[in-house]
Formats: C-alpha cells, sequence, structure tokens
C-alpha cells in the first residue's frame, strides 16, 4: 500500500492550509485524504453570494465545493465527520476522538495534519478539532482501544502553521478579525521557533489556488489573482509569493528532526 497523508479539519476550505502538500505528495505517488469535521453550514455561515445558495443548502453545496477542490487537488474525495458546524467544541471529545481514531486505523496513514491547538484565530470548531484529532493520532496505535480494527500508529501528526513574522510584516492580514459566535477574533499565528517544517509548495502554487477557487460560497475571488479579495487586497504581491510559496507545520508526534525539515515525509521514505 503507498504511503498515505490524512488532514483533518473544521471546514470546507481549511484544507487550504496544506491544500499545496496534499497535492505535491499525491503527484510525488502517496494517497492523500481529507476529513472535515463538519460541511460548514452553520446558523453564523455567511454566503459571499446569495445566488449560489441558501441556508438550508448550504451545507450540500459546500460539500460539492470540497469534493470540487479535492478533484482539484487530485487527492481523493472528501470524508465528512458529520458534526455540526459552529458546535463542534460541544460533541463529546473521547466519542470524536474514538472516530478520528477508527478513521485512521482504516486509513492507515503515515502522517497526520490537522489543527494547530489555538485554532489558527481561536475558532472553537478548530480548538476542538485539534484537540479530538490529536487524542485520536494517539488511540489509533492502542492495541488496547476496541475500535473493530487492527490498532495503527502513524508516524506523524502535524499542526498546520502560520509563522507569526509574517503576520507582523503584514499588518492588514494581522489585524483582520472573523467574526464567530458573536465575537471579534484575530489571526494569531505561532511562534517561528515552533515551526519544524516548511515544504516547498511553489510547483503547486497554481493548484492551490485553482482548488481554492471552488470554495466560491466562502469567498469573493480577484478577477487577476484568482485568490480572495481579503488576500489579494491585503497581502503584497512578493508578500504572497513568499507565503503562498510553502506550507509550514509543526510537528506534534513523532521523531523530532534534527534540523528544520522540508518534507513531511522525512524519514519515512
Amino acid at each position: 500500500m503507498k504511503p498515505g497523508l490524512l488532514g483533518i479539519f473544521a471546514h470546507p476550505d481549511d484544507e487550504g492550509s496544506c491544500s499545496g502538500s496534499l497535492a505535491r505528495y499525491t503527484a510525488e505517488g502517496m494517497r492523500a485524504y481529507v476529513a472535515c469535521a463538519t460541511r460548514g453550514d452553520g446558523v453564523d455561515a455567511k454566503i459571499s453570494d446569495p445566488s449560489l445558495g441558501t441556508h438550508e443548502t448550504l451545507g450540500q453545496v459546500r460539500s460539492g465545493e470540497m469534493a470540487c477542490a479535492c478533484e482539484k487537488l487530485g487527492i481523493n474525495p472528501p470524508i465528512f465527520l458529520g458534526y455540526q458546524d459552529g458546535e463542534v467544541d460541544q460533541v463529546p471529545a473521547e466519542e470524536a476522538a474514538r472516530a478520528v481514531a477508527r478513521l485512521i486505523r482504516e486509513l492507515q496513514p503515515l502522517v497526520v495534519i490537522t489543527h494547530d491547538p489555538e485554532g489558527g484565530y481561536g475558532h472553537p470548531d478548530h480548538i476542538a478539532v485539534s484537540a479530538f484529532s490529536t487524542r485520536g493520532f494517539d488511540l489509533a496505535g492502542d492495541a488496547s482501544v476496541d475500535l473493530g480494527l487492527p490498532a495503527f500508529a502513524p508516524a506523524k501528526l502535524y499542526y498546520s502553521a502560520v509563522p507569526r513574522s509574517f503576520l507582523e510584516k503584514v499588518p492588514a492580514f494581522r489585524d483582520r478579525r472573523a467574526d464567530i459566535r458573536g465575537q471579534q477574533l484575530g489571526f494569531r499565528g505561532v511562534a517561528d521557533e515552533m515551526i519544524t517544517t516548511a515544504v516547498d509548495i511553489s510547483a503547486w502554487q497554481q493548484v492551490k489556488i485553482e482548488a481554492l477557487s471552488c470554495h466560491r460560497t466562502q469567498f469573493e475571488f480577484d478577477p487577476e489573482t484568482k485568490l480572495p479579495k481579503t488576500f489579494a487586497a491585503s497581502i503584497p504581491e512578493e508578500m504572497r509569493r513568499m507565503f503562498f510559496g510553502h506550507e509550514r507545520f509543526m510537528l506534534a508526534r513523532g521523531a523530532p528532526p534534527v534540523g528544520p525539515e522540508d518534507d513531511l515525509f522525512a524519514g519515512l521514505r
């Protein structure tokens, strides 16, 4: 069986934090999957263009957008864990962890990626997914835990990460706020020294952008750059090349690298 890569995220479009890596490793012959905790159809969900869907149809529409993104990336169709958008932090954590562990045992990925423990910008759904995915990673390899499938221990768990230095260099991005449950949440980034891995995805930048463009209900897109207008307006072109040329991660489980890594499968090939 080919080595596998599994990303576990809260919502359709969250896979964008590692979509270039998903495309790259698929092109290199790996199996790649994305599991979404929700279908992105919470009561507070905003729709970029009302002609694309209603709150009643949004789950179905965004599931289709996620499938479109996976197809563009060349990876397997998306997996949905079935939780309600905006309420993931309310699900029983151990139950969700066991569901993740069973999925890991079924797919047998060597590498798993999820949100960082602070959820990027403090989003409660992201934080919950990070926590139960981390717990699920540990349970998957524990033979004493009966999940109906043989134990399987992936080699590495990574958290996706935006370096804090990038936010400092681009104030417009640093100062953006997301309205989540009535709170204005800002992007926090992670301390640069916490980042263990930077994957060069420059050859897959266009694929990443094309996959992002599938999420039409999430963003309004700039016709020139093909990026969400918020990115196009707030990030200078040179910084966009730097930001979108690499995807960065923190190793959370697995043998610590000797130095900075440039490959999620370092030591596993």
